[in-house]
């Protein structure tokens, strides 16, 4: 009953993951009923195209084996089991590489390239009865016997439509010559081979969208089954979000640090912080080295004044450095004049803070 409830919930797309893990143990969504389709198509041209190749060889097996009528058994059997040797493999082999070239395309353009040997390690739950029983009741099983009658009920129903309607012409054979036997018996083949594909193919089609639909269905997942794979390919959220506001915490003690040995910090005026340095000979040219917003803005005006750092109230380059320059790069051109203003401004406090 656990495992009911538990696979009742998968009403989930399967995730890109679930597709690739299932398609590296081997399992993809194909269809049988295609394969056999096209091979039987296949025989049906290779036959037609090499009839007067295989009619000539069996020509020439009936006329050795009719000369060979008044010749000693031991003496004509191993020739003509040689030449019947030859002529079967001359039909067989043909059809047989046909066969397997056209098995491995259509597999392949089915289901793309697959190399997995997890198919064919043997599993305990195969050998148990009871799962074999619940297989054979299974909905896939149920799929296979309507084809099966289906397809049957169309070979039948073929052979009766063609049948009724060449009728007439069947019964005047015996008042025709001997080659219209020939000809009417080809006339009815031709036509079930040509409805007998039809019908094939559109099974066949059938069976390509329910293979896909099926193959869906079983790889469904629930949320509990999409929120383990997130967690088990980026990490649990709350460890990541933990990480994260470490990583936070840290960036803004260092941030803290620099605003303690800054020259001067620019402010707007409860909004936004921002930390200069410069020092003459070792810096090129004023670097940002602590930036903020809100909270973190008072945080970095609380320790500028216990580090008796010079703050300056100046809106409008407090929100260009804020918006338009990166933390520990140097000042755009726009800014020059305004930080050097500044620079000046905190060094003259600092100067009169001391006394100089």
């Amino acid at each position: 009953m656990a495992e009911k409830d538990q696979g009742a919930d998968k009403t989930e797309k399967p995730t890109p993951k679930k597709l690739r893990d299932a398609r590296k143990e081997g399992n993809v969504a194909k269809s049988k009923e295609l394969t056999s389709t096209v091979l039987v198509l296949g025989w049906i041209c290779a036959a037609w195209m090499l009839s007067g190749s295989i009619g000539g060889r069996m020509v020439l097996l009936f006329d050795q084996s009719l000369q060979a009528i008044g010749l000693p058994f031991g003496e004509s059997l191993p020739r003509l089991g040689m030449l019947a040797f030859q002529t079967l493999l001359w039909i067989l082999l043909p059809l047989l590489a046909m066969a397997l070239l056209l098995g491995v395309l259509i597999e392949f353009l089915q289901a793309g390239p697959v190399a997995s040997m997890k198919k064919l390690v043997p599993k305990m739950d195969k050998m148990n009865p009871v799962e074999g029983i619940k297989k054979m009741f299974s909905m896939d099983n149920l799929v296979e016997l309507v084809k099966s009658v289906l397809k049957s009920a169309a070979l039948i129903g073929i052979g009766y439509l063609v049948l009724t309607r060449m009728l007439p012409d069947l019964l005047r054979l015996p008042y025709s010559p001997p080659a219209a036997i020939g000809e009417a018996i080809w006339h009815a083949i031709r036509w079930i081979v040509i409805w007998t594909i039809a019908v094939f193919f559109f099974v066949s089609a059938l069976d390509v969208w329910y293979q896909k639909f099926s193959y869906v269905k079983k790889l469904r997942m629930s949320r509990r089954d999409i929120k383990q794979e997130v967690k088990e390919n980026e990490g649990d959220p709350y460890v990541k979000q933990r990480r994260r506001q470490l990583h936070q915490e840290w960036a803004q003690q260092n941030m803290l640090g620099a605003v303690r040995k800054s020259n001067v910090v620019v402010t707007n005026p409860t909004h936004i912080a921002v930390a200069l340095q410069y020092e003459h000979g070792v810096d090129d040219l004023p670097v940002v080295v602590a930036k903020g917003e809100g909270a973190f803005a008072e945080e970095i005006k609380r320790v500028a004044e216990e580090a008796g750092v010079p703050i300056l109230q100046n809106v409008p380059l407090a929100r260009g450095l804020n918006e338009k320059t990166e933390l520990d790069d140097y000042i755009g051109n726009e800014f020059f004049e305004a930080v050097a203003e500044v620079l000046h401004w905190a060094e003259t406090v600092r100067n009169e803070r001391d006394g100089r």
